[in-house]
């Protein structure tokens, strides 16, 4: 008896892959992984990007808005003229104290500014970023105390600062003035006499500042700082204040007015006006800053190049800088040129 043996069918709906047909499929999936892979690097150096620019554009405008404050209140004296303000006889001295005629009661000079060439500037200063400015402004805050109140006709006024009261600070320095004199005056000595007939009758006493803004070259990295006038518990002293992580340069560039009007006839360098010696006719400033992100980026390559006022600079690296610039009128000298002062 024979027996016949037969092999099974197999259908091809069950066959498994070739070769040939497994290695597009491992191609194809290489291809739909690098495609995925490649969205999602851009997707995410895109966002990277977008973060490092967005926190340095709002450190940016916070520096901007501070340089503008403080620039625009320069040489506001209240009613007096800075060349008539002179100094107590009791005034002490200031722990850290700058070189003239940026020293804390010169107010001879209540605007300028200067160009770092080392660490070292104006003899208080140890710790700035070579090449890059110095900017040094001087007034009172509008914050004035008086003998009474001024809004009340009926007040007893008996010649002595006491309004508002307890607005006296022993730890502050005040410009005690009326419209032909001033005098700084420490508010931990006597108060000045403002009585009809003195030589500050009718007197406000107007807080006093100094503020001296550089780039700091710090271990973190740069930092907008300034230095101000402050008490460091036993003394008035210059002291140091950061304010804006990552600004790594600033520059100025200075409208000059040549004729008195009151208006800008040219913009200058810092080098110009300072040979010069025309702070007095300086009405106006351009002010930039140039912002670097705190982190750094291997994949990034930085081939910009920032024009700050009077110089280039390109730094070729792999850290993402914005560049910010405004414009400031500096109302106070402008008035004094239009009043013919």
């Amino acid at each position: 008896m024979s027996v016949t043996l037969s092999m099974p069918l197999v259908s091809k709906t069950n066959r498994g892959f070739s070769l040939i047909e497994f290695m597009i499929a491992m191609v194809l999936g290489l291809i739909i992984i690098s495609g995925a892979t490649s969205v999602y690097l851009a997707s995410k150096n895109s966002l990277i990007e977008s973060e490092q620019f967005a926190s340095v554009s709002e450190n940016g405008r916070f520096a901007l808005q501070i340089l503008n404050y403080a620039a625009r209140h320069a040489a506001f004296f209240g009613s007096a003229a800075p060349a008539d303000i002179r100094k107590d006889a009791s005034l002490g001295a200031v722990s850290g104290d700058c070189d003239d005629p940026a020293s804390a009661y010169n107010t001879s000079a209540t605007f300028f500014a200067v160009r770092a060439t080392s660490a070292d500037v104006l003899g208080c200063i140890d710790d700035a970023m070579p090449n890059t400015d110095v900017l040094v402004l001087k007034n009172v805050r509008a914050k004035p105390l008086y003998d009474a109140n001024p809004d009340d006709p009926n007040a007893l006024r008996d010649g002595v600062i006491s309004f508002p009261a307890g607005g006296w600070d022993a730890e502050s320095v005040y410009v005690v003035a009326n419209s032909e004199a001033g005098l700084i005056v420490d508010g931990a000595d006597a108060k000045p006499d403002v009585y009809e007939g003195s030589e500050l009758a009718l007197g406000v006493a107007w807080p006093y500042r100094i503020q001296i803004f550089y780039i700091r070259n710090s271990v973190a990295g740069p930092v907008l700082s300034r230095k101000v006038l402050g008490w460091n518990g036993t003394a008035m002293a210059i002291e140091s204040e950061n304010l804006v992580q990552g600004v790594e340069n600033m520059r100025f560039l200075f409208g000059f007015d040549s004729n008195n009007d009151g208006d800008v006839d040219s913009i200058n360098s810092l080098a110009a006006v300072d040979a010069a010696n025309a702070w007095d006719r300086v009405i106006s400033m351009q002010a930039f800053i140039l912002l670097r992100s705190q982190e750094t980026d291997p994949g990034y390559i930085n081939e910009k190049t920032y024009r700050l006022g009077d110089i280039t600079l390109a730094p070729a690296d792999d850290i993402r800088r914005l560049l910010m610039q405004t414009e400031i009128t500096l109302r106070n000298p402008r008035l004094v040129l239009r009043g013919g002062a």
